[in-house]
C-alpha cells in the first residue's frame, strides 16, 4: 500500500470489511470493526474513514430482485486530523442542485434531501467519482435510492456504488459504478431522445394527461419485447435501444416517457403473485387523479395468458387500476415510500370505451356479442363491477359441464356460422378472475 501524502500529515491505515447493502430492502450497513492505531507523533488520531460497498437498487424481475454485487470487498483507506485534510485527500464536496422535486425526493428529510441534491449534481455532470456531504453513510445509500427511483434518465448508473468518507467531518468520496463506458453515452442518449421524440410527436394537439399515457403504454408495448435475458434491463436503455426488457425497464421507460410529456410519474417497486415475486409498476396523476399502471404486464409478450397472447397486441387490463384492483391482481408495494389511495376509476380503459358492466344484465351481455357479430368484429371485452355479477357472465357464457342451459353465445355463434357459410366455429377465451374482466375471440 503506498500513500503520497503531505508528510506533516498523521496518516493511520485502517482495513475496512465493507457490508454489501440491498437498498430495495435496505438491509443496513451491518456491524464495523475499525482497527485504531495508538496516538504517535504530535498530530492525534480522528474517527478513522469507513468504507463500504453500497448496492442502492436491487436488479427486479419477474424471478425476484437480486443484488447486482454479492462480494465483499476490503478497501485501505486514511484518517484525517482535520477538515482540510479531507479536503485535501477527496477534494471539495459538489454543490447542491436546487428546485428539485420528486416522489421519492419529496418523502424524504431534509438531511436526506441535500444529500440527493449533491448526488444530482454530481451524476448529471456524469460524473463517476466525487465528495459530497452527509451525516452518515446511511443518508447516501437513501438518497441514491430515491434519486434512482425519480431520475429514470440517468441511464448510465444502477444504483451500485462504493463508498468511504471521514464521519467525525460528514464528509466522503463515493464511487458509482457505470453500466456502460463514458465514451458511449452521448450515442445511447441520441437513440433514447430519437425515441422520446417518436412517441411525443404521435400526440394530439392538445393532448390530455390521459391520452399522454394510454399513448406512452401503447409504444413501450408495441415497441418492446419482455425477455427475462435482456441486456440493461434495469434502465431505460433496453426499452429505447434494445427493444427487450422486464418490468423495471418498462416501468421507468413509462416513467421518463410521462416526465417528458408533462405527466406526473413514478416508479414503483414491490411484489406480485403468491410467491412474491419481485415486480414494478408505475403511479400516474391523470389531473389530479392517481391511478396505477403496468406496462409489462400491458404486453402480451409477458405470456401470462397464452389466449391473449396469440390475438392481442396490448392487454389494457393493466392500463389505470384502482388501488383495490392492484391488490386483487396482486401486486404489494415494497412500503418503502408512502402511497395514496387510489380509488377513481374514471380512466379504467374499460369504462371510457363502452365496455363496463354495472351487475349483471344477460340482455346487455347478448346486444354486445350480437353487435360483434354484424359488425364482423373478431372479439368481445367486457368488465363487471362486483364478482358475483362477473361470475354469474362467465356461467352464461360459458356453462358447467353438465348444465344443459344454452350458453349466451350460441345464437349469435349460429348466426355467424350461417352468414360464413361454414358447418363449424371455433372460439376462444380468457377470465380474469382477479380484475373481473372476460373476453372472447372467434
Amino acid at each position: 500500500m503506498h500513500f503520497h501524502m503531505n508528510q506533516k500529515k498523521w496518516i493511520a491505515a485502517v482495513k475496512m470489511a465493507a457490508a454489501v447493502i440491498s437498498a430495495g430492502a435496505l438491509a443496513g450497513c451491518g456491524s464495523f470493526s475499525i482497527s485504531i492505531p495508538a496516538n504517535s507523533g504530535n498530530r492525534a488520531v480522528r474517527t478513522p474513514t469507513t468504507s463500504e460497498t453500497v448496492s442502492a437498487w436491487n436488479a427486479v424481475n419477474e424471478e425476484g430482485p437480486s443484488t447486482a454485487d454479492g462480494s465483499v470487498r476490503v478497501e485501505e483507506t486514511v484518517t484525517a486530523a482535520d477538515e482540510e485534510d479531507a479536503f485535501e485527500i477527496y477534494g471539495f464536496p459538489v454543490g447542491e442542485t436546487e428546485g428539485l422535486s420528486g416522489f421519492a425526493y419529496d418523502q424524504e428529510s431534509e438531511d436526506i434531501k441535500g444529500v440527493y441534491r449533491q448526488l444530482y449534481t454530481g451524476v448529471s455532470k456524469r460524473e463517476s467519482k466525487f465528495t459530497l456531504r452527509a451525516a452518515d453513510s446511511e443518508h447516501i445509500k437513501k438518497a441514491l435510492t430515491a434519486l434512482i427511483i425519480d431520475h429514470p434518465e440517468f441511464f448510465w448508473i444502477d444504483g451500485n456504488a462504493s463508498m468511504s468518507g471521514f464521519k467525525t467531518f460528514g464528509i466522503w468520496q463515493i464511487k458509482l459504478d457505470f453500466n456502460v463506458d463514458p465514451s458511449e453515452i452521448d450515442g445511447i442518449q441520441a437513440k433514447i431522445d430519437a425515441a422520446a421524440d417518436e412517441y411525443l410527436s404521435s400526440l394530439p394537439e392538445g393532448a390530455t394527461d390521459y391520452q399522454k399515457v394510454k399513448a406512452a403504454y401503447e409504444y413501450i408495448i408495441r415497441t418492446t419485447d419482455y425477455d427475462l435475458k435482456s441486456t440493461q434491463n434495469q434502465n431505460i436503455q433496453s426499452v429505447f435501444v434494445n427493444h427487450l426488457s422486464v418490468c423495471a425497464g418498462y416501468s421507468r421507460a413509462l416513467e421518463y416517457l410521462l416526465h417528458r410529456a408533462g405527466v406526473w410519474c413514478a416508479y414503483i417497486e414491490g411484489t406480485t403473485g403468491d410467491n412474491a415475486e419481485g415486480h414494478a409498476w408505475n403511479l400516474v396523476k391523470i389531473d389530479g387523479t392517481y391511478t396505477f399502471v403496468d406496462p409489462s404486464w400491458g404486453d402480451p409478450t409477458y405470456g401470462e395468458d397464452a389466449t391473449d397472447a396469440s390475438r392481442l397486441s396490448i392487454i389494457y387490463d393493466y392500463l389505470c387500476l384502482t388501488s383495490d384492483e392492484l391488490l386483487r391482481a396482486k401486486h404489494i408495494p415494497g412500503g418503502q415510500y408512502s402511497l395514496p389511495e387510489c380509488t377513481d376509476p374514471s380512466y379504467d380503459y374499460y369504462r371510457l370505451n363502452g365496455l363496463y358492466y354495472e351487475g349483471f344484465d344477460p340482455d346487455a351481455i347478448s346486444r354486445a356479442l350480437w353487435h360483434a357479430v354484424d359488425e364482423a368484429e373478431r372479439a368481445v371485452f367486457m368488465k363487471f363491477s362486483d364478482f358475483e355479477s362477473y361470475t354469474k357472465a362467465v356461467d352464461a357464457l360459458f356453462p358447467p359441464e353438465g348444465d344443459e342451459a344454452e350458453s349466451l353465445l350460441d345464437a349469435p355463434i349460429r348466426q355467424r356460422m350461417e352468414w360464413d357459410s361454414a358447418s363449424s366455429m371455433r372460439y376462444y377465451y380468457s377470465c380474469s378472475d382477479e380484475l373481473w374482466i372476460i373476453k372472447v375471440y372467434w
